[in-house]
């Protein structure tokens, strides 16, 4: 019996995936921001910002979803009624610390490309 809840305590306690933040900048001149935030390998939001100390009316926050593995990539969905989109992660970051990621970002039909970095939480 003990070790049945054992187990269960060691099964509850720990986690398979832990939130990852990946912050980043846009590549160029530009102010530009995003935040992805992924809950689960699943999917999470996308914050994008033309820059902090720019007016509120330019950020915008979105659900994304998983769609599928291309190539090197974790491509996820954008969720948006304004554009469709779609965000692609290298695949070996997820789940992972990286001082050097790069993403792209395909929105509304324009292309970014940002430099970033990420962490992992156990919330």
């Amino acid at each position: 019996m003990k070790t049945l809840f054992f187990i269960l305590a060691l099964s509850l306690s720990t986690s398979v995936f832990a939130r990852q933040y990946i912050q980043c900048s846009v590549v160029g001149e530009s102010t530009d921001v995003a935040v992805v935030n992924l809950q689960t390998e699943d999917g999470g939001t996308l914050f994008l910002s033309s820059g902090m100390q720019n007016p509120e009316d330019e950020r915008i926050l979105v659900n994304i979803k998983f769609q599928m593995i291309e190539g090197t990539n974790h491509i996820y969905k954008v969720i948006n009624e304004n554009g469709e989109g779609s965000i692609a992660i290298p695949s070996e970051a997820i789940g992972k610390s990286r001082n050097d990621l790069m993403i792209n970002l395909v929105f509304s039909g324009l292309k970014f490309q940002y430099s970033c970095f990420s962490r992992i939480y156990n919330d």
